[in-house]
């Protein structure tokens, strides 16, 4: 079955040939036959899509998606990124809650208004972040790590609602963007939602990249997680959000991912992985398929 990991990063931290080549180890090892990286602008903006188009030429095929960059006019910027190769966007500082202490923007401003317009009538790809986990919002639940993260956020913050708001607010101006929500969109709590939308805007994709949570999450409304897979796997993505293996935390992170994601999807026994309680949901091979391969080819165009 081929299998692309269609969720990873560049990373600033090590040089691009290291970057190429723990990727293309990670692909023998996972048996898949790319990646599609995806830019973002956490500390390195200058150089970002730079880099992403470049370490996506070092690997056999694979893809890349560029980043939108602050201050500058988002719809150009969008043209003349794609124009230079780039078969995506990832959005990622309007929808991630941990910006907003500096970007104070989401997506549905008007400041991406004549971006969204012009991707909906060229039918760019987006994959967008969009949220966090709803505990991030919850003081009696917020780790060190994640504090140190500037993963908690208070009444200053817009609530984790809001966000949902804003993603709402954006698909109704424009209902045929083609557009990918990065880790359920957060809805695996909320599948009746997930269900709502993907009804609604055919153009709408999920892409599955854990957080490991989320398969926790689904594992507890095993039923209608089901379900949900099962109507939309021509409509979702599959990914690790892999960036820099380089060191032994990083590498073990994604190797857990390659274990928690093919049991939840391989039909077994319901399961405690990596302290998870996981239950499997059955689907059928032609359905795994579409999740692992044919879905990403045909978000970006290119179906076999």
């Amino acid at each position: 079955m081929k299998k692309i990991d269609f969720h990873v990063h560049v990373s600033k931290d090590i040089p691009l040939e290291e970057g190429a080549a723990y990727l293309m180890d990670m692909c023998r090892r996972h048996g898949y036959e790319g990646v599609n990286i995806l830019a973002w602008t956490f500390d390195f903006p200058e150089k970002c899509n730079e880099m992403c188009l470049s370490l996506s030429k070092m690997i056999p095929n694979s893809h890349a998606f560029c980043c939108l960059l602050p201050g500058k006019d988002y719809a150009a910027q969008a043209e003349q990124l794609m124009s230079m190769g780039f078969e995506g966007i990832k959005l990622l500082r309007g929808g991630k809650p941990s910006y907003y202490r500096d970007y104070g923007k989401l997506y549905d401003d008007e400041i991406y208004e004549d971006f969204f317009a012009l991707a909906e009538e060229k039918q760019y790809p987006i994959l967008m972040h969009n949220n966090d986990p709803a505990d991030f919002w919850d003081i009696t639940k917020v780790t060190e790590k994640r504090r140190a993260k500037g993963w908690y956020y208070d009444e200053t913050f817009p609530s984790h609602a809001r966000y949902f708001e804003s993603v709402d607010n954006v698909l109704k101006r424009h209902p045929k963007l083609k557009l990918a929500l990065a880790h359920m969109g957060f809805y695996s709590e909320n599948l009746d939602k997930a269900f709502e939308l993907m009804e609604q805007y055919p153009n709408l994709y999920m892409d599955a990249t854990p957080a490991l949570n989320i398969y926790e999450e689904l594992s507890r409304d095993h039923d209608k997680a089901e379900q949900f897979f099962r109507t939309y796997h021509k409509r979702i993505l599959f990914g690790t959000d892999a960036s820099n293996l380089l060191t032994g935390y990083e590498r073990e992170k994604n190797d857990k991912k390659n274990v928690v994601v093919p049991y939840f999807f391989g039909g077994g026994e319901p399961r405690e992985l990596f302290d998870l309680k996981i239950a499997p949901i059955r689907l059928e091979p032609e359905m795994l398929e579409n999740i692992y391969y044919n879905t990403a080819m045909r978000f970006i165009g290119k179906e076999e």
